[in-house]
């Protein structure tokens, strides 16, 4: 390939990095709706609303996870950042901030086997489900976030003869790839922050706390604190997490 070429091709790979940062602080201006003020979501703890946790008291925020419990690997990961976060916290932080991890995959997450598995964390983590039939809701709910996830089948790996019982298998086996990182939800339902989870802990934490005194600050104020919804911070993940 000539100079000339690896060159144009350098060029436009920088306009690329370029267009997408300018296009992510454009989309971060202002918080966005994201928990509409009519949806109940089950819980955990019953059913909840966007203000439901902080009990309608302004400056309060909650931090939502999605993920599912078959998970192998990123979703563990996910939560365990977060509770390295949330050590970092002082109380009153830790009083006015909420986390939730919302399963994308509810036909296999009941609120039990949500509860047992969150229940191994050092977090007092809220899982959300909506209903396995209601898929309506749960994507509209994971748009308005921005959250991007599919199901994936295992892989046709074994003969004709075999496919009932790889059928049967395959209803436990397969995996849901979605988007890796911490949702931040004021208490009317806006989307205050999208952090990924390339972010250390004490990154976290500070970010965490410096939302909170945002909202504390001017909570009526759509400005006080931005949506950080550049490319890196919502990434699809692969490998079934």
């Amino acid at each position: 390939m000539s100079p000339r070429k690896l060159i144009l091709m350098g060029l436009s790979a920088f306009a690329l990095v370029i267009i997408a940062l300018i296009t992510g602080l454009s989309a971060s201006h202002q918080p966005r709706d994201a928990w509409p003020t009519t949806l109940e979501l089950p819980s955990t703890r019953g059913l909840l609303h966007a203000d439901t946790l902080s009990r309608g008291e302004a400056g309060h925020l909650s931090v939502l996870i999605p993920g599912f419990t078959h998970c192998p690997d990123i979703c563990p990961l996910s939560l365990a950042r977060l509770q390295m976060a949330w050590q970092r916290l002082d109380e009153t932080s830790r009083a006015h901030l909420h986390p939730m991890f919302l399963t994308l995959d509810p036909a296999r997450d009941t609120l039990p086997v949500l509860s047992r598995y969150l229940s191994a964390f050092s977090l007092p983590v809220t899982g959300l489900r909506l209903p396995s039939q209601d898929d309506t809701r749960l994507e509209e709910f994971t748009q308005r976030l921005g959250i991007q996830f599919q199901r994936r089948e295992p892989e046709q790996s074994h003969p004709p003869e075999h496919a009932q019982a790889q059928a049967s298998a395959g209803e436990a086996d397969y995996m849901i790839d979605h988007s890796v990182a911490i949702f931040v939800i004021d208490e009317q339902g806006r989307l205050r922050d999208t952090l990924p989870l390339s972010q250390t802990p004490a990154q976290l934490a500070d970010r965490l706390t410096f939302l909170l005194q945002s909202v504390v600050a001017a909570p009526s104020s759509d400005s006080v604190a931005t949506v950080n919804t550049s490319a890196n911070a919502n990434v699809p993940a692969t490998g079934g997490a």
